[in-house]
């Protein structure tokens, strides 16, 4: 699956931003790292071992990460998990009209799937500036006496 220099780059910056939300993240950004980058390689063996049925197990990958980032929004003060979900969302449900016999183009298909994924790792990344952000804030402010 990582054929072309094109999904190569993809995957490269999935490694990076999810290692960044792991080392600079807070406890959140640090799941949702777990859960985008579990969801991407589950995805990629999956396509590995049956390329013939590979929506129907992106669709099951990626409905596990949705309920993951559902549980990670739930009374979330941050946004980004928000945004996670919504774009977790448009995943499922491209790849449910795929499945449903839709007569959608691949071209339509593939084009969604990648602006909801990059969509997600964007709010991850968002995610984990922010919080490298307000750690380094208190942490400048020292403590209170």
């Amino acid at each position: 699956m990582l054929q072309s220099w094109v999904s190569q780059i993809g995957a490269g910056a999935v490694v990076v931003v999810c290692l960044y939300a792991l080392v600079a993240g807070a406890w959140r950004e640090r799941l949702g790292a777990v859960i985008y980058l579990a969801a991407y390689l589950v995805s990629l063996g999956f396509g590995l071992i049956a390329p013939a049925h590979s929506t129907l197990y992106l669709l099951l990958s990626d409905i596990f990460a949705l309920q993951g980032f559902a549980v990670l929004a739930w009374k979330s003060p941050h946004p980004w998990p928000k945004w996670a979900v919504a774009g977790q969302v448009v995943c499922v449900a491209m790849e449910a009209i795929t499945l449903m016999g839709s007569n959608i183009l691949s071209w339509y298909f593939l084009t969604a799937e990648m602006l909801a994924g990059w969509g997600v790792l964007l709010a991850l990344l968002l995610g984990t500036i922010a919080a490298n952000a307000a750690r380094r804030t208190r942490r400048s402010e020292g403590p209170d006496i």
